[in-house]
């Protein structure tokens, strides 16, 4: 099967909002468990490409004047299976670069699953893709996110909500703990695939 293609669109995120989902998905997958020489343990894991997209090429700041370097650009992004947005500061999701706007929009359409962790389920409502979906962000904004996207139904119920295509968590850990469930559901798939092919 062709390596599934992840992208990351680089605005200053909180770093563990995304840090810690690719964690998950890295140290799940078949390049990474190839390094414990271990065969039964290396089928299990799926092939992922991960694309960091930038607005150009430069370094994005992060909290703390941490620096993320862009691997791709909007325009060269290649074609997505898997967009994942990170939590930017609020006032970062009242004032979205127009490129930014553009690709994500254009993107969440053509995917098959869009995850956003803490704020970055804000910028996505900002943009329009979250209307009259169940969702969820960092559920110390709830209130504000309710202000700035009324036409979400929000909740600050549970640490991650599926909806169709966008699965949205509150926070990092919570976020963690999506990519883990999603990573759950594609391995079982692989191996039912497998298990068929025999």
């Amino acid at each position: 099967m062709a390596p599934i293609q992840f992208g990351i669109i680089m605005i200053p995120f909180q770093i563990l909002d995304v840090a810690g989902p690719v964690d998950v998905l890295s140290s799940s997958s078949a390049p990474s468990l190839r390094g414990f020489n271990n065969p039964d343990i290396a089928d299990r894991g799926i092939d992922i490409e991960f694309h960091y997209i930038g607005d150009g090429l430069h370094p994005v700041t992060h909290p703390g004047s941490f620096k993320l370097q862009p691997t791709t650009t909007l325009s060269d992004c290649p074609k997505l299976d898997y967009l994942l947005i990170g939590g930017p500061e609020l006032v970062y999701t009242k004032n979205i670069p127009p490129a930014i706007a553009s690709f994500v929009r254009e993107r969440a359409n053509e995917v098959k699953t869009v995850f956003t962790t803490c704020t970055g389920g804000l910028f996505a409502s900002m943009l329009g893709l979250l209307d009259g979906l169940n969702a969820t962000t960092n559920h110390e904004v709830i209130t504000a996110a309710r202000e700035f996207a009324p036409n979400v139904k929000w909740t600050a119920e549970k640490n991650w909500v599926v909806d169709g295509k966008f699965w949205t968590a509150g926070g990092a850990c919570a976020g963690m703990d999506m990519m883990a469930h999603w990573l759950d559901l594609q391995l079982l798939l692989t191996s039912h695939v497998i298990e068929g092919e025999k």
